[in-house]
């Protein structure tokens, strides 16, 4: 697999770990999520249950799906055109170097006042979030009554995530699991494991 889309895969699931990190209380919603990295504006699916998250995205001009399972401390990475997945273990430690938003992280966050995002009143956040171990600035939006971000935006332009058209409800479990006649690969690239 190429660096670059490596990076690109990496970068993918920091995000994706970032946003179940504050889900344990999370609402049951399906969302269009719309991500801008690196020039790029990459559309995509998200869906919530509870602390399981998944989101869908085209990555490099194929299709990629990551599920978060923190009930199973894994994340899966999954590739239909090759009919594959890929499992990474998570734990408190992983997310911790990555990009999180842990109980350390949120006593980070500094209350800048509220605003409404797609029709949900949200508390605005400032941070400063670790990402392989370099600080990234950046603002967040988190309506309490989803317990998640459906907002965040780096200070520098350099990076921004935001949910749109969220509908609440009706997330079929199965949507968490990959599927079954799909076979399991390895990771192409090691990623920070916790202690």
């Amino acid at each position: 697999m190429p660096i670059g889309k490596r990076r690109f895969l990496a970068v993918i699931l920091v995000v994706i770990l970032f946003l179940g990190a504050g889900s344990a209380q999370a609402a049951e919603f399906s969302a269009a999520m719309i991500t801008k990295a690196g020039g790029m504006d990459i559309p995509g699916k998200v869906y919530v249950k509870g602390d399981k998250m998944r989101s869908e995205i085209q990555a490099a001009g194929h299709p990629v799906i990551n599920i978060l399972r923190p009930d199973k401390k894994v994340a899966w990475i999954i590739m239909p055109q090759q009919k594959a997945y890929m499992e990474m273990p998570i734990n408190a430690g992983t997310q911790q170097q990555m990009l999180t938003l842990s109980e350390q992280q949120k006593a980070k966050l500094k209350k800048l006042g509220n605003e409404t995002i797609d029709g949900y009143t949200c508390d605005k956040y400032a941070t400063t979030m670790d990402h392989h171990g370099k600080s990234m600035k950046a603002f967040v939006w988190i309506p309490p009554d989803l317990g998640v971000p459906i907002k965040i935006v780096a200070e520098d332009g350099s990076f921004s995530m935001e949910y749109k058209e969220i509908r609440p409800g009706g997330v079929e479990d199965s949507r968490f699991e990959p599927p079954q006649d799909y076979t399991k690969m390895k990771m192409p690239f090691a990623m920070p494991q916790g202690k």
